[in-house]
């Protein structure tokens, strides 16, 4: 019975629609389906309805829309779990139909909607509207939000996930800077993939020099996976190389600077100090300040690779003070050659040698020459003369 009454009811409505004359305007088209809607009785009634007034897709609809929501966002609801779903699902409608209209004007009422509304299907939907409009005095509500699901989930993961990727994809659209941490630390929050994947590629839409918020999150954050990750987000970033290096040498800092016994945290430590002198090698920029922490990490004698690592970094800086600070552990490591305590293979002073080679005349021979003379093997000393002709 309920769905002859609403065939009916849009067979009428079509029928209005054919004796309006070829040229009507479309606002006109509008008001034949609001008067329609507004005859409905049923909650079922109005959805079918609303399904042929979004069909149209027009701007002219958007009273209609915002008015078909207040009504319904205001209805008390003594009804059973099926109206609920249907009113739920009718918000929905109008609430997803308003954002791809992009009417601004609607977004006080969305944003209502979001706040009261239990249904985290509902909310997130919501959000992504907002978003859509453009709403970005709502960008800081909606960053809060974020950062909360991200500290605490609930039990309904699905529906927290739908509640986050709303947020996410909101704070994308209204590419306010505010949203930045809030969807950075959700990326590396173990959420899904799919959130994962959202948060990642929004993270350069949102603010495209991230460099201030990251360097100050790997100087404050007390987890040493969310500093690397930082580091991580900085480097992927459009940022300027200067910005870039400057986050790179308070990681290198951080990374010195924390002391554990985890083995677990000793190689996050590890990652970060092998990650920001990548940096440091990648762009060959003449970034002297980081030279004295790239020395201590020569001196921690982990294992041969970081040391190496260290070693590119200065190689990689054209400055005096890098070319001084590789003379100074190659004066270190023939120290150790004399006394009797060499390295086995030798890799980590041909290494230095190799680097001291390419300092262009900024280093003096004397540890060169002391090299060849040490009682290293031969390929030590034939480096050490390469070094020495190219200086």
């Amino acid at each position: 019975m309920i769905k002859i009454k609403i065939k009916a009811i849009l067979f009428i409505g079509l029928f209005v629609m054919l004796l309006l004359p070829a040229a009507v305007f479309a606002d006109e088209v509008t008001e034949v389906w609001a008067q329609i809607y507004n005859q409905a009785h049923t909650l079922h009634q109005k959805y079918e309805i609303m399904l042929s007034i979004v069909e149209l897709d027009n701007r002219d609809a958007v009273p209609v829309l915002m008015g078909a929501l207040e009504e319904v966002n205001q209805m008390k609801l003594y009804l059973d779990e099926k109206d609920m779903v249907i009113q739920n699902n009718l918000k929905t409608l109008i609430i997803n139909e308003l954002g791809d209209l992009r009417a601004a004007e609607a977004a006080p009422l969305i944003y209502r909607v979001m706040r009261e509304t239990k249904d985290p299907y509902l909310k997130g939907e919501a959000l992504i509207a907002l978003g859509e409009t453009g709403a970005r005095r709502y960008a800081e509500d909606i960053a809060l939000i974020l950062r909360n699901k991200t500290l605490y989930r609930g039990d309904d993961l699905r529906g927290e996930e739908a509640i986050v990727y709303g947020c996410i994809v909101a704070l994308e659209r209204m590419n306010d800077p505010a949203g930045y941490l809030p969807v950075f630390l959700a990326l590396n929050s173990g959420f899904s993939r799919k959130i994962k994947k959202t948060a990642e590629s929004a993270l350069p839409n949102i603010l495209e020099n991230p460099s201030e918020v990251l360097k100050h999150l790997i100087k404050t954050d007390s987890s040493l996976k969310v500093k690397l990750a930082a580091l991580s987000a900085e480097y992927r970033s459009d940022a300027p190389v200067e910005k870039k290096l400057a986050v790179a040498y308070e990681a290198l800092n951080q990374s010195l600077i924390v002391k554990t016994s985890s083995v677990k945290d000793h190689a996050f430590l590890r990652e970060i100090r092998l990650l920001a002198m990548e940096m440091f090698i990648n762009y060959e920029v003449d970034y002297s300040g980081a030279v004295p922490l790239i020395e201590q990490v020569l001196y921690l004698n982990y294992d041969s690779s970081e040391t190496i690592y260290a070693i590119e970094s200065l190689r990689a800086i054209p400055s005096i003070e890098a070319a001084e600070a590789l003379s100074r552990f190659l004066a270190f490591q023939n120290d150790r050659q004399e006394a009797g305590f060499s390295d086995h293979d030798n890799v980590v002073v041909i290494a230095t040698i190799r680097a001291m080679g390419n300092a262009n005349g900024k280093v003096s021979p004397l540890e060169l020459l002391r090299a060849k003379y040490s009682g290293y093997p031969a390929i030590v000393a034939r480096e050490a003369d390469k070094a020495m002709s190219s200086l």
